[in-house]
């Protein structure tokens, strides 16, 4: 049996004051009969306006961390790329070799930046958000393929 557990909405918001306010969403759960099901690709489109480079972090090299008090997973990098970009990007990731992708954009200044990230992947699961983005705000979503054999 195939376990798809998508989606980790981590949106960060900080106002004037320097508050935050911190938006999870946790995506649902889908279940499958074949590892045919495991993405191969993902296609990773941000686009809007900021007045200064943002931070677009990508792993594929990353694993969960269940919290047992809580019960909330936290998804913990091994190795990852940064790169400062300015949108609109475009980009294809290869996840053939483990079926899962981190994908965090991050906004290191004070300045407000408007934007859309939207991250495709191959086998039909997907995530677009849009978000603004300031004071080190974050917008972070995370597939895991599990293939579990009985």
């Amino acid at each position: 049996m195939t376990l798809y557990r998508f989606g980790f909405l981590s949106k960060r918001v900080a106002t004037a004051a320097a508050l935050a306010l911190t938006l999870m969403v946790v995506g649902a759960c889908s279940l499958s009969t074949s590892a045919d099901n495991q993405p191969t690709s993902a296609v990773i489109n941000i686009t809007g306006t900021t007045p200064n480079p943002l931070k677009l972090i990508i792993s594929t090299d990353f694993f969960e961390q269940l919290n047992t008090g809580t019960g909330a997973y936290t998804p913990i990098l091994v190795t990852s790329d940064t790169v400062l970009i300015t949108p609109p990007y475009n980009n294809t990731v290869n996840i053939s070799a483990t079926g899962s992708i981190y994908v965090e954009l991050y906004q290191p200044e004070v300045e407000a930046a408007t934007v859309n990230m939207k991250v495709d992947l191959d086998n039909g699961e997907g995530f677009e958000q849009n978000a603004t983005l300031s004071n080190k705000a974050q917008l972070i979503y995370y597939f895991v393929f599990t293939n579990y054999s009985f």
